[in-house]
């Protein structure tokens, strides 16, 4: 079946729960309030505004062609919808999910780019398109001849219905209003606790979430989008803690850091993470350096606290080691396991009980890793294990 049929048949459902939201209905009788008109404005246009600068990216000429195109816009969301992006705070945090989406579309274009057919086609043509306009032969006769891997077709269908649930859920909360607060737009599990709801500040939280989860692939195989979400959410949250003191940024990164070594995810993916965050706010906001600062100094000081029980080299010499275990193949399904594994034994030696087995588990499951695999784990381990030099008690680690 040709993509684009594949597109208008696997998204039709999602376009009828769109269309049948109160939001459209009033969008559609020119009922909406002015006010949430304007929200829903500034959403689009941030949407837009990230995929044009996304196609921008990018090398494909099919991709050139769809960011050099001006888009068309429904007549209902006047002309004038890109120049009424907010560029400071936002107004609303029904926009949170807008901004997340856009970084979402800039790391697609750098690692699946062709995924951006799929946002292309869900913004620009099956969402709100003109009355009377036919989306589908302009965009098919565009896709003619361009051979895509099934992996290709499965990551464009991805990002058409990533987006349909974006606006799906933007329209429900516009009209009638319904009260979330600003995480649930990041994050619909991750509860209330405060996020930054500025504008450069936020984009730098979630590009550094997303930088993260391409170093390291292993959050994608495990926690999947749910992770995903999750990432944003504490990325976004950890963005607050700029300007306190550092005594009191350390006590809720470690905090941080033991629930997510006990949860599969050793301190060093954390440590990894501050750093980048605090790289991007300084870039986003360089007036603010010495306030997003504290949090390179918070992961360097977990840095050392890890060397004192595994060095830097060691962990590398584990993630070489354990590479040329299981061969080409599986250390590039997913790379980094031996690094991973090293930190994890540095973070019991220092006193997080649960930091391997919540991660050797699932690395020994042999539903998911060959035998090889498994071995591979299990001498890594017992390697590092045998080279730690100090050991806290449990629950020593992090604390003052």
């Amino acid at each position: 079946m040709p993509l684009v049929d594949r597109l208008r048949n696997e998204t039709q459902a999602h376009h009828a729960c769109v269309e049948a939201l109160p939001c459209f209905q009033a969008l559609s009788t020119r009922t909406l309030p002015s006010e949430t008109h304007r929200a829903l404005h500034q959403a689009l246009a941030l949407l837009h505004e990230a995929l044009t600068r996304a196609l921008a990216a990018t090398s494909p000429p099919v991709l050139v062609a769809l960011g050099a195109e001006a888009p068309s816009f429904h007549p209902l969301l006047e002309q004038g919808l890109v120049s009424s992006a907010p560029h400071d705070r936002l107004e609303s945090p029904v926009l949170i999910g807008a901004i997340a989406l856009g970084e979402r579309m800039r790391s697609v274009a750098h690692r699946e780019p062709l995924s951006l057919l799929g946002y292309h086609y869900a913004l620009r043509l099956a969402l709100l398109p003109l009355s009377g306009a036919s989306p589908w032969s302009g965009f098919a006769q565009r896709l003619e001849g361009m051979a895509l891997v099934a992996a290709e077709e499965e990551g464009v269908l991805r990002a058409a219905v990533e987006t349909f649930s974006l606006v799906q859920n933007l329209l429900d909360a516009l009209h009638p209003p319904r009260e979330h607060p600003p995480t649930w737009w990041l994050n619909r599990d991750a509860g209330g606790h405060p996020i930054t709801t500025e504008l450069d500040e936020l984009r730098a939280a979630l590009r550094a979430a997303e930088a993260t989860w391409e170093e390291f692939p292993y959050y994608a195989w495990r926690y999947g989008e749910h992770g995903r979400r999750f990432s944003w959410s504490d990325s976004a949250w950890l963005v607050t803690l700029g300007g306190q003191g550092e005594a009191q940024v350390w006590r809720h990164i470690s905090w941080l850091g033991g629930l997510l070594a006990s949860r599969g995810m050793p301190r060093l993916m954390l440590e990894r993470h501050l750093r980048v965050l605090s790289q991007e706010l300084i870039h986003a906001k360089p007036a603010r350096r010495k306030a997003y600062d504290v949090l390179a100094r918070v992961a360097e000081r977990m840095a050392e606290e890890r060397r004192r029980i595994l060095g830097d080299d060691e962990l590398r010499m584990f993630g070489e080691d354990f590479d040329t275990r299981v061969g080409p193949e599986w250390s590039q399904r997913l790379p980094g396991a031996g690094v991973l594994l090293g930190a994890a034994v540095a973070d019991e030696y220092g006193g997080l009980a649960q930091a391997v087995p919540s991660l050797a588990s699932w690395m020994r499951e042999p539903s998911r890793f060959p035998t090889p695999w498994i071995r591979a784990v299990e001498q890594t381990l017992l390697r590092a294990r045998s080279l730690c030099r100090v050991r806290f008690p449990s629950g020593v680690a992090g604390r003052e």
